[in-house]
């Protein structure tokens, strides 16, 4: 009785509004994407794995840098789909295109800054202090991605158009023609093949620039078509001051939120550096290895503020709800399964790491990437509820309090533990990722008691009379 009763309510929730089927229609293509987009990332590191160690050693610190800089411009930019999702659901679809561009223009001001902060490239890997040979590849990767970094930034914005409306699968399409020519000039310029020169980490981070430039240029066409622009005036390119003034209160704690949320991330593997090129190799096959696995979730999260913000330009506060406990449902089932495989079948995500220049060291790195990944499946359990809260409340305009939940946590319950843990205790790499567990049980209890709150409920960042029908 207990299982059929299980089964009816399942096919229920399968078919109703904000149900299982309105989710996974939505969130599909974009967990396709997000996961493709890892194992772009995911092919990146193990090509330069087989290329040479201290190219890998530091491709994750440089990258992630790089990343965690772009990360506040990418979510100021990017929350224009929460923008879109409320005007769709308004049906107010005129002002979604010149919405959209609005954000392209907040491309530049991130590119330029990017480039700026570029020319200083030693002096932040010096005083970081790993080891010299492993300083100069960290300078050349994280070099070349911040002179490319428009593209990236400008795609962010412009999937928007598309990702407000719930058109996930033209993102699906889009980026995955942009990873596989990033996965094939990936291993042209690294390896130096079909008579491209051999750049190893230089060549890695040309050909991300490449992909993003392609993953761009489609976009662009795409949204300027003549259909588009009939229904959503696409083609209305003109600075909106006054909104771009408005992505940015919203989009500006949105951004900064993600900041230091890659920041903390950033700040524990380069903290973990310190200990040793043992530890760094280890703990980055092991943030690899999750990397890989933990970005469907960033679609699922994705996917739960398009739909909070379609009901709520609809003042349907009561599916919005429904909705973001279907996405939850949905993530766990995936995480349980991500959780058994890290601690049942370990080796089968370390055996892409052991050949080539690794495969000297992946024997004495295997039963500490081992224990790290049963660190990795603890904290997994967590970030459901970290991820799909705070996407909720993000989807309706809170983004001021998520911004400073996670300043707070970052340096209290991440940066300063580790710090005192890695560098002043000298009590290793295992202490250190334990500090990662405790910072993801206080995200996830923390927006979890937000969304209780209901506050959300009452929020849009469009301008709209607040019912709920």
């Amino acid at each position: 009785m207990v299982i059929k009763s299980i089964f009816q309510k399942i096919k229920k929730r399968w078919s109703c509004r904000g149900g299982y089927l309105d989710f996974l229609k939505i969130a599909f293509p974009l967990i396709i994407s997000t996961g493709a987009w890892a194992i772009q990332s995911f092919i990146n590191r193990f090509f330069l794995a087989w290329h040479s160690k201290e190219a890998f050693a530091a491709s994750l610190p440089a990258g992630v840098l790089n990343f965690s800089i772009m990360s506040i411009f990418i979510g100021t930019i990017s929350y224009v789909d929460v923008f879109v999702s409320q005007y769709y659901g308004k049906k107010e679809y005129k002002s979604i295109g010149p919405s959209v561009w609005q954000s392209f223009y907040l491309a530049f001001i991130g590119a330029f800054i990017l480039l700026l902060i570029s020319f200083f490239s030693e002096n932040i890997f010096t005083f970081i202090g790993h080891a010299p040979a492993i300083i100069v590849e960290e300078v050349k990767y994280f070099k070349v991605l911040c002179y490319g970094a428009f593209p990236a930034l400008a795609a962010a914005g412009l999937s928007g158009f598309y990702a407000g409306r719930g058109k996930t699968k033209v993102i699906l399409l889009v980026n995955i023609i942009g990873i596989i020519a990033t996965v094939i000039f990936d291993y042209l310029l690294i390896f130096g093949k079909a008579g491209f020169p051999e750049l190893g980490i230089t060549g890695a981070a040309l050909a991300t620039i490449i992909g993003a430039m392609v993953t761009f240029a489609i976009f662009t066409v795409l949204i300027v078509s003549k259909k588009n622009n009939k229904i959503y005036n696409t083609r209305k390119i003109v600075p909106d001051f006054s909104f771009i003034k408005r992505l940015v209160k919203f989009g500006f704690p949105n951004g900064v939120q993600f900041f230091f949320d890659m920041s903390g991330f950033t700040f524990f593997v380069l903290v973990i550096g310190t200990i040793g090129e043992l530890e760094l190799s280890a703990s980055n096959i092991a943030l690899n290895i999750n990397y890989l696995l933990f970005m469907p979730l960033v679609g699922c999260g994705i996917t739960t503020s398009i739909l909070v913000g379609q009901f709520l330009g609809k003042n349907k506060a009561s599916l919005a709800e429904r909705s973001v406990y279907t996405a939850l449902h949905i993530v766990y089932v995936y995480v349980t399964f991500v959780v058994l495989a890290f601690i049942l079948i370990p080796n089968f995500f370390i055996y892409p790491f052991s050949k080539g220049a690794e495969s000297q060291i992946i024997e004495q790195l295997r039963p500490m990437v081992i224990n790290l990944l049963r660190f990795v499946a603890l904290y997994s359990i967590f970030d459901p509820m970290n991820i799909i809260f705070a996407s909720a409340i993000k989807g309706a305009g809170d983004t001021a309090f998520v911004m400073k939940l996670l300043i707070t946590l970052s340096v209290f319950a991440a940066a300063v533990p580790i710090y005192l843990i890695v560098i002043v205790f000298k009590l290793g790499v295992y202490a250190g990722w334990s500090i990662i567990v405790f910072y993801a049980i206080a995200l996830a209890v923390s927006f979890y008691l937000r969304y209780k709150t209901y506050k959300w409920k009452k929020m849009r960042v469009i301008e709209m009379q607040i019912i709920d029908g």
